[in-house]
């Protein structure tokens, strides 16, 4: 056992962060922490090794801990193959993306059994998110993982811990796992709370009926005459001992009936977001010869890409590869991009806040959506804000929740074009995978620059490569992409394997435009399939 802790409790004033009776960590264990925001994750961490005290409990460690994190400099030499693996020349950084990596390489540097990682992704892009992945994969020891990276937390994990209701508990497997365990123990609270409807239903409308037949007792049948009534009393009083008795019964069975409550639902959206202005032809946007540079370094030497009208397009690469600033000539509207002349375009980015922070949240939302109330207040309460918090000024919001409330503002707006710069940079996994749900349900177009694999895995239709000074179109989803990577890295058989998977496409495509699903467009499924057709035979020469 490398660390054990007993009965630990930590509160700030009246509120009360967690109390745990038991928390172990063995040799190997790999544990995801996971929790809402605000819950204690890292407050749990800094206990655990010594920066922090407990209000109260014990806690023995058989080791030193490593620890990475943003908030404190890095201590002792770092090895120079982790500062290059790492992509660092040396310790002297500036970024925020460099200060991660420096810390992630500190930390690996040192001679530990023992790692704690507080969200070590923040400012990582995703090849920087990778080799934090081979890294904790082929640590020798154990590690307590803070991240609000499903992904990750899917790829390294056998074990997780939740932080809730002041509770700390264990769950074996990775991510996906628990979250299966969750959806479990919600539908089998579901059918309790059902159970406990049917029973309690059963015994008031029996209570109702015994209730109802003591009244009749108390009053003399009809066409029963005064002396008949008199003679009849004493076993009217016997019947009524009776009733009353199975009363009782009943209502001592209600006393004990356990109340189960009913798993709170997220309300249901009733309406097609995106789709109120649709928008027509093949593309949403053609951007030719686009070229980025600083100063006298080039970042894009002239490239060219198309966004596929009312698909999810997602943009990802390495920091520094140019993505935002092809971002900004989009919304400039440079002209190197054309934008159909249907699109509406809505722009999230949070360096870019255009929140009224004097009105309240609704008011915010509502300020710019023709959307009925009850609507703008079902997307609100998807994303976890409360009938409370949307009636607060903006000016009082966390960086959170404020990140909410323009994504709300978005997506209950009139654009059809909607382009998402790292939305879920600030938000917990609880409202990530609720934004997840919500884009699924976006009919227009999207363009989504993320860093989030399992963002790009749910909502990615096709894919936008920046990279070298180049931008790669890819045409299928995460599956599909992650598979040609795999098989690319091995000499000689990428572009035979491209084929394949074109040819697949195709096939696939072919029988859609034989027989669509109800609700799909033949046209557009036809003009993706002379695309990748088209894609097909150019690999082929």
């Amino acid at each position: 056992m490398l660390l054990e802790a007993h009965n630990l409790e930590k509160g700030y004033g009246i509120q009360k962060l967690f109390s745990i009776d038991k928390l172990e960590i063995g040799e190997n264990d790999r544990i995801g922490l996971v929790g809402a925001n605000g819950c204690g994750k890292s407050t749990l961490l800094k206990i655990l090794s010594g920066q922090t005290e407990a209000d109260a409990g014990t806690i023995k460690a058989s080791c030193s801990i490593a620890y990475i994190t943003q908030e404190q400099e890095t201590e002792g030499d770092t090895s120079a193959y982790l500062l290059s693996r790492m992509n660092l020349k040396d310790s002297a950084c500036k970024s925020g993306g460099e200060k991660t990596r420096l810390a992630i390489a500190a930390a690996f540097s040192r001679e530990t059994k023992l790692l704690f990682a507080d969200e070590p992704t923040t400012n990582l892009d995703v090849k920087g998110i990778e080799t934090l992945e081979k890294m904790l994969k082929g640590f020798k020891g154990a590690f307590v993982l803070v991240s609000h990276d499903r992904y990750l937390l899917d790829q390294v994990c056998d074990t997780i811990w939740e932080i809730g209701d002041e509770e700390l508990r264990v769950f074996p497997g990775n991510f996906t796992a628990w979250s299966e365990q969750k959806n479990r123990e919600r539908e089998y609270a579901l059918f309790e709370y059902e159970q406990y409807q049917t029973e309690k239903k059963h015994l008031e409308s029996a209570m109702h009926q015994i209730k109802h037949e003591a009244e009749g007792m108390r009053r003399p049948p009809k066409r029963m005459g005064s002396s008949e009534w008199i003679l009849y009393k004493g076993t009217a009083a016997i019947q009524q001992g009776h009733v009353q008795n199975r009363g009782k019964a009943i209502e001592k069975r209600l006393d004990k009936l356990e109340k189960k409550e009913k798993p709170k639902d997220l309300p249901k959206i009733s309406m097609k977001m995106g789709a109120e202005y649709p928008m027509e032809g093949k593309n949403a946007l053609t951007a030719e010869h686009i070229k980025i540079a600083y100063g006298k370094a080039t970042i894009i030497k002239d490239a060219g890409f198309k966004i596929a009208a009312n698909k999810c397009t997602v943009m990802m690469g390495p920091n520094g590869t140019g993505k935002t600033s092809v971002l900004r000539k989009i919304i400039e509207q440079d002209p190197a991009v054309r934008l159909s002349p249907q699109a509406r375009l809505g722009y999230f980015a949070q360096e870019h806040e255009t929140l009224d922070p004097d009105r309240t949240v609704l008011q915010n939302v509502r300020s710019t959506s023709s959307q009925k109330e009850s609507v703008i207040r079902a997307i609100l309460a998807n994303l976890y804000l409360t009938s409370r918090d949307i009636e607060k000024p903006v000016s009082v919001l966390s960086g959170g929740e404020r990140a909410k409330v323009m994504l709300a503002k978005l997506l209950a707006s009139d654009a059809n074009f909607l382009i998402l710069d790292e939305p879920t940079n600030h938000i917990d996994m609880y409202t990530a995978e609720a934004l997840e749900a919500l884009l699924k349900q976006w009919k227009g177009t999207l363009l989504l620059v993320t860093h989030d694999r399992r963002l790009a895995q749910e909502a990615g239709e096709r894919f936008l490569f920046f990279e070298k000074g180049e931008i790669r179109t890819f045409e299928g989803n995460w599956k599909e992409y992650e598979t040609s990577k795999e098989r690319m890295e091995k000499p000689g058989d990428s572009a035979e394997l491209q084929r394949t998977l074109l040819n697949m496409k195709m096939m696939e495509l072919t029988a859609r435009v034989s027989s669509p699903k109800k609700g799909e467009r033949v046209e557009q499924i036809r003009e993706e399939l002379e695309r990748v057709t088209e894609e097909y035979y150019r690999l082929g020469k």
